[in-house]
């Protein structure tokens, strides 16, 4: 796998480019106060450093984190880095998986590494450069704080003098890295998107402006799969700022000068849409599951021993069922995008998580070639992986071109709301055979649930293949003996895609829920239980060991109180939760408590991880008791808050706390999804501890639980 992909120039600075594939760097100088060292790094003759960011930040941090180990491998000044969002290209693919986009818990583990390596390189061609000034060993030099240091004499030599000529040096094939505690791993840094944010100058997509832009709203066939039947542009003409009324994909979108005389004109609008064949419903749905359970087909996803033949031949094997519902991604702001189509191409600023898709769809949708389709990717304003996906954009390059100037799109709530693609619903059969230790021998398990992967992936999936559906239950760090996973992934009328903690959300709540109801049949402590069947563990027992104390577990409880304990891996980090709740007599929950522990292997920026964590909570409990998206006759029954609820200020948590560990010593892991996925069984498991009854499904209000 190559590090560095082929070397190219940088608008607005003459750029040498690193590539570890060269033996040498060639430099072009229209710019001579400015210089890239590489693609990730731009230095100025007044010391300023220009760091180039590749992830989206959607709030958790990573326009920080990655910046922070890129400069300090490099040895920048800190107070002298500035951040800009890089162009779309091969050079700001994902290393690992030569795709540009930011979920999946991707960022820090697939970029730190790559960074490090970025900015060693260009570290040493500034020393190699000082050092050849100094007549000194290179190896008598380091850098900090924007300087090189000669470390014997005290000399120094600031970037801004050396970029220049450092762009001249050969370029390192191997460079070395920092020694870990000469970098801030472990220490937090002030998040540089945070004051922006505060006060108001960050400009989020909805907030972007450029000069003669028109605003467009849209409506799409309210039934996934129709279209429109016809639509009368004359049933709008004269309305106050109407542009025009143009086609889009399953729609219709009004262009005016500003949103509201769009969205006004489009209310009034004559138009017409026609069912398509899908008349999907949420009960179809589930008798659709069911058959697969009961019947199959399945693909085996994990067999380890003969989990089937001995859950076959066993005459008290425990057998339960576990379901998750249609979930929404419901980002605060809705899908927006603003394009301009001139005959030089087309340039696109949109928040989006996926820009590589974004140009791809944009060049198709034009039939231009992908260079001349400039992708500005800005704040999102929530993404949860609906903006992986490109619809938005389209819509905005079709209007842009029709209208003939700049368009700015802007959906609805309703608009958003009901042409997601929704997290899929699971149903999961696990059926277990307990050993003499009253440990499970064997576990046995079936997975139904539609497609997460194949609308973000530019390749085909197989019909029986989706990696993120089974993740959580294809692998676990419980010791089983003997282990089975067979999946079915049905076709549905309804479009599906990833949300936040991908499969490991539905398939740890099945899995952990599971778990919980062992111990009771094993007449055990939960916690004590998922010890054991850890064995050998050391990391997954630590943490959960940590959580435990830390949670309290085993003392007093009011007394409707309960606790409720999962542990779990997901997105290669090891977590533990305690939560701690009290239940009326109407079932109302209080939750006074969670408690999070967790080992990503390497804690980059407590702080940061912390708030990632505090908010995967908040996330999770929304998700375990109120989140479902239900649909009839094609369409999202659900259209808006009102309907589809979230947790609010005084039914969340009274107390959250997180716990890190660092140095797991496997790999690193991610934390911007794993926060939420151990929430719902976690909280599932305490509100049995208080009740006495087991919650199979979700969300719980359908069990008539709701927040106090």
């Amino acid at each position: 796998m190559p590090l560095v992909a082929r070397r190219e120039f940088l608008s607005g600075a003459a750029a040498l480019l690193i590539g570890f594939d060269a033996s040498s760097a060639i430099a072009q100088t229209a710019r001579p106060e400015t210089v890239a060292l590489n693609v990730w790094v731009r230095i100025s003759s007044d010391d300023r450093v220009t760091l180039l960011l590749s992830q989206a930040e959607i709030g958790q941090g990573i326009s920080t984190t990655l910046p922070v180990i890129l400069a300090d491998e490099l040895g920048a000044d800190w107070a002298k880095v500035a951040i800009e969002n890089s162009p779309v290209g091969p050079d700001y693919q994902n290393p690992r998986i030569h795709w540009m986009f930011t979920g999946n818990s991707e960022s820090v583990q697939s970029f730190a590494p790559h960074l490090r390596r970025m900015g060693a390189a260009a570290r040493e061609m500034l020393i190699a450069t000082a050092a050849k000034r100094w007549t000194a060993g290179p190896a008598d030099c380091t850098t900090r704080d924007g300087t090189v240091v000669h470390r014997p004499s005290g000399r120094t030599l600031t970037f801004g003098e050396l970029a220049a000529e450092a762009a001249l040096v050969p370029v390192p094939a191997k460079p070395v890295l920092r020694a870990d505690s000469e970098m801030r791993i472990g220490r937090s840094v002030p998040r540089r998107d945070i004051a922006a944010k505060v006060d108001g100058s960050a400009i989020f997509g909805i907030d972007f402006k450029i000069d003669g832009m028109a605003y467009a709203a849209v409506r799409q066939s309210p039934q996934f799969g129709g279209s429109v039947a016809r639509f009368d542009p004359a049933s709008v003409a004269g309305m106050p700022g109407v542009v025009g009324v143009y086609s889009i994909p399953n729609g219709v979108g009004v262009v005016a000068e500003h949103f509201w005389q769009a969205k006004t004109a489009l209310d009034k609008l004559d138009v017409a849409f026609a069912d398509g064949p899908n008349a999907a419903s949420s009960a179809g749905v589930e008798r659709q599951y069911r058959a697969a359970l009961d019947g199959g087909p399945w693909n085996v996803i994990a067999n380890k021993g003969d989990a089937a033949a001995m859950v076959a031949a066993a005459k008290n094997s425990i057998t339960r069922e576990y379901g998750s519902p249609f979930q929404a991604h419901a980002a605060m702001e809705p899908m927006n995008c603003t394009a301009a189509v001139t005959a030089d191409g087309c340039d696109v600023w949109a928040p989006t998580q996926g820009p590589e898709m974004a140009r791809i769809v944009a060049s198709s949708v034009l039939g231009l070639p992908p260079e001349r389709v400039r992708i500005n990717w800005i704040y999102s304003g929530g993404g949860f992986g609906r903006r992986l996906l490109a619809d938005f954009v389209a819509q905005a390059v079709i209007l842009a071109k029709a209208a003939a100037r700049p368009v700015k799109v802007i959906w609805t709530r309703e608009e958003d709301m009901t042409h997601d693609f929704y997290r899929p619903a699971t149903l999961a059969r696990l059926k277990a055979v307990l050993g003499p230790d009253k440990r499970p021998a064997a576990i046995a398990a079936t997975l139904v649930s539609a497609t997460q992967l194949q609308p973000v992936t530019a390749n085909p999936l197989p019909d029986h293949v989706d990696p993120l559906a089974t993740e959580g239950l294809e692998d676990t760090r419980y010791a089983i003996p003997h282990f089975r996973l067979d999946y079915h992934k049905p076709k549905i009328g309804i479009p599906t895609s990833v949300l936040r903690t991908t499969g490991f959300g539905p398939n740890i709540f099945a899995l952990e829920s599971f778990i919980d109801e062992l111990a009771q049949f094993a007449s055990e402590d939960p916690y004590r239980y998922r010890r054991a069947m850890l064995a050998g563990d050391d990391r997954a027992k630590k943490v959960l060991d940590l959580a435990a104390e830390k949670g309290n577990w085993g003392g007093p409880l009011p007394a409707r109180g309960g606790r409720g304990i999962v542990v779990y891996e997901a997105f290669d980090t090891v977590m533990a939760h305690v939560v701690e709740v009290d239940v009326d007599a109407r079932k109302a929950v209080r939750v006074n408590r969670i408690v999070t522990v967790a080992d990503p292997g390497i804690v980059y920026d407590p702080g940061i991880a912390t708030s990632n964590l505090e908010g995967g909570a908040v996330w999770g409990l929304t998700s375990a008791m109120k989140s479902e998206m239900t649909f009839d006759r094609g369409a999202a029954v659900e259209t808006n808050f009102d309907s589809y609820d979230m947790v609010h200020l005084w039914e969340t948590a009274r107390q959250v706390e997180v716990y890190l560990i660092a140095g797991g010593g496997e790999k690193t892991g991610g934390l911007g999804e794993v926060g939420p996925v151990g929430i719902p069984p976690a909280l599932g498991n305490a509100i049995f501890a208080a009740t006495g009854e087991r919650l199979r499904s979700m969300p719980f209000s359908r069990h008539g639980y709701a927040f106090a």
